[in-house]
């Protein structure tokens, strides 16, 4: 990281990345997805009457050979390895949002508890890091992610209600730009647009952190697959508590 994109990131919350999958990579991936897309619409039509015009396939990695190795993108590592201690892969989701479908208003963050987010001997460290890939372009209204910068790091809870909600900035991407932000930063979304929103989410964490959406071994297959010494097997391996000794590859 840039010192200017170091600094943008601690007070902000998030920072933007433009066009991390390259053109040639996107169209392979959205060929892939289409099929997803086109489960999706089924899917949704047949929740018809459905409160949110939403659906989520959880654990997408392990479904969609695809979308693997996005989990260790050469863009994405030099930032995680700045921002999460030994990181491990936590969860991966892919989303589609039509009109109306929406994300309500939430975050990590307590004021209380104040290890979710920190500043430590100089680097910046996360217990749960997102990156969210924008797979189709969102423009304004098109269910981008709204955020409250800076408060990743309130001191105060936020109010209930909608005191506060004209702090909320829209972050409209084009296809195959990466949004990291910090998981304690208040956000959400909602699609306003006839356009369907399709993301692709990766969470991480440290490694002492178990996975979501099925345990320890939720990655087994991946990890077996994975090259040597590549960072794919080494944000795939077990969780092994304060006492892991897996070794990290070089620096990206």
């Amino acid at each position: 990281m840039t010192p200017a994109e170091l600094y943008r990131y601690d007070v902000n919350g998030y920072i933007l990345l433009k066009g991390a999958i390259a053109p040639d990579e996107l169209l392979r991936l959205n060929r892939e997805i289409d099929a997803w897309e086109e489960t999706a619409a089924a899917d949704f039509r047949a929740k018809a009457g459905g409160k949110n015009a939403e659906v989520r396939y959880d654990d997408i990695v392990n479904q969609e050979p695809s979308l693997v190795d996005l989990a260790a993108h050469p863009v994405l590592l030099p930032y995680l390895v700045e921002m999460v201690e030994r990181p491990r892969l936590k969860s991966t989701w892919i989303a589609f949002k039509w009109r109306g479908g929406e994300t309500k208003l939430h975050s990590n963050h307590t004021p209380s508890i104040t290890h979710n987010f920190y500043h430590f001997n100089g680097q910046i460290r996360h217990n749960l890091l997102n990156v969210m890939y924008a797979m189709r372009d969102i423009a304004p209204g098109g269910g981008g992610l709204q955020v409250m910068p800076g408060t990743h790091k309130a001191n105060y809870p936020r109010p209930p209600g909608d005191g506060v909600e004209d702090m909320l900035v829209e972050l409209p991407m084009q296809a195959g730009d990466a949004l990291l932000f910090s998981h304690d930063m208040a956000h959400c979304s909602r699609n306003a647009s006839d356009a369907v929103r399709c993301t692709v989410m990766y969470t991480y964490c440290p490694g002492v952190i178990a996975n979501s959406f099925g345990g320890d071994r939720l990655y087994d297959e991946i990890f077996a697959a994975a090259p040597e010494d590549s960072w794919l097997k080494y944000l795939t391996r077990r969780a092994n508590g304060f006492k892991e000794t897996y070794p990290q590859p070089a620096h990206p």
